[in-house]
């Protein structure tokens, strides 16, 4: 026998089906109506809210201070901002001015509030003289460019002309000085050297001209125009007092007849000669005594370096005059002796010599009136004796 069902199915009639459906289409029509509704009236606030602003221009306060002039009336200052505004511009917003009420201020809405990036501040291309600016740190300039270029045959042939010489041979220095000079013409260099050269061969003129030669370059010839100077004006002090005659108040000491005058050295230049003068030797007499010539001894002694540390006497060519015969104190003038001093160039052979200096010595019928030395240390070294054997 069949089950039969406790709750038996229930037919719905075709009104009921009707109306569920007219139900549904009414609730899908007021949702989507709905939904219409709240579209349409956010739209214009989420534009409004979500349209990209334009970034604030730049504002630059200097010019517009310059260019603007300054407002006639009394500046609004925390009132209402729609206070000035023209009647177009509240006609378009629909409300009336007094209804409106201030809209808030958003800080980042106000341009000057904005704030700027920071500028790089400006290379200023400012002289390096000038003072108190940002200065650009000066790109170093490589020495070489300030030092002029150097033959290295030069600084050679330099090195050769101070070995010649230290070993004497004078002339051979001068010859690599020379050439040295002509490699480069504006080097005070090689003159200098010329100079010393000279003034070791004992050719103050010589050296002079040399020493003019740098003067003549300026400061340019650096420490050379200040040797040039002092060297210069030393040889004007030592002509001064060599050439000057002796003090006439300067008496003859008591006991003595005769007395030496200032020897004075006149430099020659001649071939074959390292060394070549004449000294002149000045002798004074005691006023109102006869001088009898023949009682009169005058000894010159020169002396040399030899291998450049021993001192000893001249090989040097010497010879001796009267500068004014017959030499005999009759008038009461001096006399003077001259002596010529004559060096021979080294030739290789032998030691090399040079000339260091000389010793006068006056003697009266036998006594030593007076002696002289140059330099004052040769009569420390070779002593005078104060009578001559017979």
């Amino acid at each position: 026998m069949p089950d039969q069902s406790p709750n038996p199915r229930q037919s719905f009639g075709r009104t009921f089906v009707v109306a569920a459906a007219v139900l549904g289409v009414a609730a899908v029509v007021q949702l989507g109506m709905v939904t219409w509704s709240f579209f349409h009236k956010q739209k214009p606030v989420v534009e409004e809210e979500e349209a990209p602003r334009k970034p604030p221009e730049k504002i630059d306060v200097k010019q517009l201070m310059a260019e603007s002039p300054p407002p006639e009336g009394p500046l609004n200052i925390g009132g209402d901002p729609l206070a000035g505004a023209s009647p177009e511009s509240t006609a378009s917003t629909g409300a009336q001015p007094s209804a409106l009420k201030p809209a808030p201020v958003q800080p980042d809405s106000v341009p000057t509030a904005v704030p700027e990036k920071p500028k790089a501040a400006p290379v200023l291309a400012v002289p390096a003289t000038v003072p108190g600016k940002g200065q650009s740190r000066p790109t170093p300039v490589p020495l070489s460019a300030l030092t002029p270029k150097v033959d290295p045959h030069f600084s050679e042939l330099i090195e050769q002309g101070k070995l010649l010489r230290t070993s004497g041979d004078t002339a051979g220095a001068l010859a690599k000085f020379r050439e040295a000079a002509t490699l480069a013409s504006s080097d005070p260099l090689p003159i200098a050297e010329q100079a010393y050269t000279f003034e070791k061969m004992s050719l103050s003129n010589k050296a002079a001209e040399q020493w003019r030669r740098i003067l003549a370059m300026g400061e340019r010839a650096g420490v050379y125009y200040s040797a040039a100077q002092g060297k210069l004006n030393a040889a004007i002090a030592d002509t001064t007092r060599t050439v000057a005659p002796a003090p006439a108040t300067t008496a003859i000491p008591e006991g003595k007849i005769l007395a030496l005058g200032l020897s004075r050295m006149d430099n020659e230049t001649a071939a074959g000669s390292a060394k070549k003068f004449t000294l002149g030797v000045p002798i004074r007499a005691r006023a109102g005594e006869t001088i009898s010539v023949r009682d009169v001894k005058v000894f010159v002694l020169f002396f040399e370096k030899l291998n450049g540390k021993d001192i000893v006497r001249t090989s040097a060519n010497v010879s001796n005059r009267w500068g004014n015969p017959p030499a005999d104190w009759a008038d009461g003038d001096n006399e003077t002796l001259e002596v010529s001093y004559d060096l021979a160039a080294s030739t290789g052979r032998g030691e090399p010599r040079e000339y260091y200096g000389y010793i006068v010595r006056l003697y009266y019928k036998g006594e030593l009136q007076d002696t002289q030395a140059e330099p004052v240390a040769l009569n420390q070294k070779f002593p005078a004796s104060f009578t001559l054997s017979e």
